[in-house]
């Protein structure tokens, strides 16, 4: 086996499952998703471990109406030895100005690090009622800070020191991992803004 499929298959065994937290709601439409920021940030701190990169070597795209769709081909590369693979990904996206084709990037990145890595988001809706996957949802966002809350809390504070701590006493104010996620980059905003000040 070569070095590039066992680093592939650690990210595989480091990342078993991903949680949706995010709610797209669209006049009837109500459905839950999960974040292109969840996974970016999860899978990307895998790949920096395992010494793997992944960069967009080749794109197209096409509009029709308010839907932009792109195809791209990824390179996923292992540090180490040069060797690679190349992946490949669709998304599209609706919009009726510029931002289509960003959004059909996004969706089709998220999708990639999804597929590739074989990483499961819930259930089968047909298999389970959704006041149980509501009940799992939130006993699951009780229990583990996301990955994005600890990046967020490290780039603020330039350690996680203290970080459970805070988690604790932002939850016994009332305060859900999203509200916790809105102060921290509230205060990363202020401090960027004070730096270039």
């Amino acid at each position: 086996m070569t070095s590039l499929y066992k680093k592939i298959s650690a990210v595989m065994q480091d990342i078993s499952y991903l949680s949706k937290d995010d709610k797209v709601e669209f006049n009837n439409t109500k459905y839950k998703a999960i974040s292109e920021e969840k996974v970016t940030s999860t899978v990307r701190e895998s790949l920096v471990r395992n010494g793997l990169i992944i960069l967009p070597v080749k794109q197209s795209h096409k509009r029709e109406g308010n839907l932009s769709t792109v195809d791209t081909e990824y390179k996923i590369i292992d540090i180490d030895t040069g060797e690679f693979e190349i992946i490949v990904s669709s998304g599209t996206g609706a919009d009726t100005q510029d931002k289509g084709v960003g959004k059909a990037m996004t969706y089709s990145y998220k999708y990639l690090l999804l597929r590739s890595f074989a990483i499961p988001t819930g259930e089968d809706p047909d298999k389970i009622s959704s006041a149980e996957l509501d009940e799992k949802q939130n006993k699951e966002e009780t229990d583990i800070p996301p990955a994005a809350l600890k990046a967020k809390y490290q780039l603020g504070t330039g350690s996680m020191d203290g970080f459970e701590d805070w988690v604790k006493a932002q939850q016994a104010k009332g305060r859900n991992f999203r509200d916790m996620e809105n102060i921290l980059q509230e205060a990363l905003n202020k401090k960027k803004a004070s730096e270039s000040a």
